[in-house]
C-alpha cells in the first residue's frame, strides 16, 4: 500500500511465464517475488498474529502469537496470547501444539540452548517445559518485570541473548497518535535494556528510542534495532546499538528531559524514507543473512505493508552506515513482522494483517522463503562511500556501453528532529554526477559527485538505462544511502571487489564443532590460510586459544569435566564467525 497525494493506492504486477512485468521506475508489485527466491505459505491448519519466531535444535518452530493488537491499552491475560511448537515443517500438514498461554500482549520470543523465553507486556518469562503436558497457563516463570502503562507502544521487543545477558529495546513514552508529550513512564522509557536471567538484575545500556519493533545480532556480535518514525524521529531507522549513546527520541516540553538526552548522539546507520517510498511506515524485526549471495547484509519487514527490504552496510571511521533497497514482495495482504532462519536454510516469515496505518486484528499465515535453484537478479548489491562520490556494486557485470552520467540521478536531503509528528525533512538538493567509470571486473560503477553533505543526510539514487552484460534490466532501480561520514577512500577501478568488501562475513560452516567427550570440544576448520580460534566463558573469560593454518580438526579443552556453555570465535582473512557451544 502506497500513499499518493494523501490517497491510498496499490501497485499490482502481472505475471507472464514467471516474469514480473512492471513499469520502469516503479516500486515492486504486490506479487513480485525476488527472482532468486520462492515464497510460499507454510501449510499450517491455523493462522496467527505472529509476535515471535524461533527454532529449537530438534527443528521444531516456536511461534509466539498475540490475542489482541490494540492501540495502547493493556489487555487482560488471553489464551490466544500463546507459545506454539510446530513439528513436521517439511510435511504437507505440520502440527502446531500450544505449550504456554495467558500472556497479556507478548512481543518477542528468544531461544537459548533450547530454553524458550517470552517478552510480554508486563515482564520477561521463561517457559519451563517444551511439551504440552499440564496447564499451558502455568508453564511460565517470571524472570524480570518492567513498568506497564497505558501509553501507546509500551513494550520490550525481541530480546537478543549475548554473552550470558539479554538485550532488548524498550519503547519511549508516547500517547496514542504518536506525540511524545507525556511524562516518561519510568526511568527505563526509551532505553536499550540489559538484564541477567539468573541474577534478575536490569540496567539501561543506551537510550533515546521511540517505538522500536525488533532487534537482532550479526556474526560479529553487533546488535541492531529498528525504530519507527513519529515525534523526534522523522523516518524509520536501522540503528547499531552502542553503550552510552543517545538515539534521538526526546520527551517533548514541558516534560522533563529524558535521562538519555545528556548522552552523545548516535545517528542511525540507515534512515528509511517515510512515507512508503521504500516499504510501509512501521519497520519491524531485522534479520542478518549469514550466507548466500547477500551474506553480511540484512533483511527487514514492515508491520504496515507486505514484503521485505534489504540493508547493506559498510564501516566508515569505525561506524556503520549504508543503504536500504527494496528486496521482495509476495506475501499478499500479510505484513511481515517476525522472521527466523529454519534448519532447512529457509527464511520463515511470520505476519500480521496489512491494514494501512496499523496492523489489523485478522489472523494471517506464515510463509517460507527458499532460495531458487539457479535463481539470481541483476541489481545493486551495495553502495560505498568515496571521498569524491560513491561506487555502486552490482550483482553481475554491467554493459559498459549502457553506463553514463545521465543514467544516474542523485539527490540528498537532511533529517532534523522536532516535537511535531514526523518532523522534519529538509528540502531535496540535487547532486550532479560529473563522471562515471566502470571497474575492470565490470561489477562496480564509480559516480563522481561534488557538494555531498554528511551526518543524517540521505542520498537517494535512481538509475536508468543501465543493463547487465547479458542484457538484463535491474530488478529495482532505486536505493537510499545514509551518509553520516564521507569516507577518505579513493576510487580504484583495478581493485579486487573482495578486498574492499565493507562487511566480510566468514564463510558459512568454516567452523564446525562437536562434543568429543567430557569437557572436550572437537573443532573442524575448513578454510585455507591462517586462522585463530578463541574459546571464552559466557563472562568473557579466556578459556583457550588456538592458532593454525589450513583445514583440519583440533581438540579444545573447556577446563572442566562438567557440561558448560562457551563462546567459540574464529578469525581469519575471510572474517569473524562466533558460535555458542555446549560441551
Amino acid at each position: 500500500m502506497l500513499m499518493a497525494n494523501g490517497k491510498a493506492w496499490m501497485v499490482l504486477a502481472g505475471l507472464v511465464g514467471g516474469v514480473v512485468i512492471r513499469p520502469a521506475h516503479a516500486v515492486l508489485g504486490m506479487d513480485a517475488v525476488h527472482p532468486a527466491f520462492e515464497i510460499a505459505q507454510v501449510p499450517l491448519a491455523a493462522k496467527y498474529r505472529t509476535m515471535g519466531l524461533a527454532f529449537l535444535s530438534d527443528g521444531r518452530m516456536v511461534i509466539l502469537t498475540t490475542g489482541k493488537i490494540g492501540g495502547g491499552e493493556i489487555p487482560d491475560p488471553d489464551p490466544e496470547s500463546a507459545v506454539y511448537l510446530v513439528s513436521g515443517l517439511d510435511s504437507p500438514a505440520p502440527i502446531a501444539v500450544k505449550i504456554a498461554d495467558m500472556f497479556r500482549q507478548p512481543s518477542g520470543v528468544t531461544v537459548v540452548n533450547d530454553r524458550i523465553f517470552v517478552s510480554d507486556r508486563d515482564a520477561f518469562y521463561s517457559i519451563p517445559s517444551n511439551s504440552n503436558s499440564g496447564d499451558p497457563a502455568a508453564n511460565r516463570t517470571k524472570i524480570v518485570s518492567w513498568p506497564m502503562s497505558g501509553h501507546w507502544h509500551q513494550w520490550v521487543f525481541t530480546p537478543v541473548f549475548k554473552d550470558g545477558f539479554f538485550y532488548a529495546p524498550y519503547s519511549g513514552s508516547i500517547r496514542q497518535g504518536g506525540p511524545s508529550d507525556v511524562p516518561a513512564t519510568s526511568d527505563y522509557s526509551g532505553a536499550f535494556l540489559k538484564w541477567d536471567p539468573e541474577a534478575k538484575t536490569m540496567e539501561k545500556v543506551a537510550g533515546g528510542l521511540r517505538s522500536p519493533n525488533g532487534a537482532a545480532m550479526n556474526d560479529a556480535g553487533d546488535i541492531f534495532v529498528m525504530d519507527n518514525q513519529g515525534s523526534w524521529l522523522p523516518g524509520c531507522a536501522f540503528m547499531h546499538m552502542k553503550p552510552g549513546r543517545f538515539y534521538g527520541h526526546r520527551q517533548s516540553p514541558p516534560q522533563a528531559p529524558n535521562w538519555a538526552e545528556a548522552l552523545p548522539y548516535q545517528p542511525p546507520a540507515v534512515w528509511i524514507p517515510y512515507p512508503s517510498q521504500v516499504t510501509g511506515s512501521a519497520t519491524s524485526q531485522p534479520i542478518y543473512m549469514p550466507k548466500g549471495p547477500y551474506a553480511g547484509q540484512w533483511l527487514a519487514g514492515d508491520a504496515n505493508g507486505p514484503g521485505l527490504t534489504r540493508y547493506a552496510l559498510e564501516k566508515v571511521n569505525g561506524e556503520y552506515q549504508g543503504t536500504v533497497f527494496r528486496f521482495s514482495n509476495g506475501t499478499a495482504n500479510s505484513a511481515v513482522h517476525r522472521m527466523a532462519w529454519g534448519p532447512d536454510g529457509s527464511l520463515y516469515l511470520g505476519s500480521l494483517e496489512h491494514m494501512g496505518n496499523w496492523p489489523g486484528s485478522g489472523l494471517m499465515p506464515l510463509y517460507r522463503m527458499t532460495a531458487k535453484a539457479g535463481g539470481s537478479a541483476f541489481e545493486m548489491s551495495t553502495i560505498l562511500s568515496l571521498k569524491d562520490g560513491f561506487e555502486i556494486v552490482f550483482t553481475e557485470p554491467v554493459d559498459k556501453a549502457s553506463v553514463s552520467a545521465a543514467g544516474f540521478s542523485v539527490k540528498q536531503w537532511h533529517y532534523t528532529r522536532g516535537a511535531a509528528y514526523g518532523c522534519c525533512r529538509d528540502a531535496d538538493e540535487a547532486r550532479s554526477v560529473s563522471r562515471t567509470e566502470v571497474s575492470d571486473d565490470g561489477k562496480r560503477v564509480y559516480l563522481q559527485l561534488s557538494g555531498l553533505k554528511a551526518m543524517d543526510y540521505v542520498a537517494a539514487f535512481k538509475i536508468s538505462g543501465v543493463k547487465s552484460a547479458a542484457g538484463k534490466t535491474p530488478w529495482d532501480n532505486e536505493a537510499w544511502y545514509t551518509l553520516n561520514t564521507i569516507a577518505d577512500r579513493s576510487w580504484d577501478p583495478h581493485a579486487d571487489q573482495a578486498a574492499i568488501s565493507p562487511v566480510r562475513p566468514a564463510p558459512a560452516g568454516w567452523i564446525n564443532a562437536s562434543h568429543a567427550g567430557a569437557g572436550i570440544l572437537n573443532v573442524t576448520v575448513d578454510i585455507p590460510g591462517s586462522w585463530a580460534l578463541t574459546l571464552r566463558g559466557l563472562d568473557g573469560s579466556l578459556v583457550s586459544r588456538l592458532n593454525g593454518l589450513g583445514a583440519g580438526s583440533h581438540r579444545i579443552s573447556g577446563g572442566r569435566s562438567s557440561i558448560g556453555v562457551y563462546v567459540l570465535e574464529g578469525r581469519s582473512a575471510a572474517g569473524v564467525l562466533t558460535r555458542r557451544v555446549i560441551f
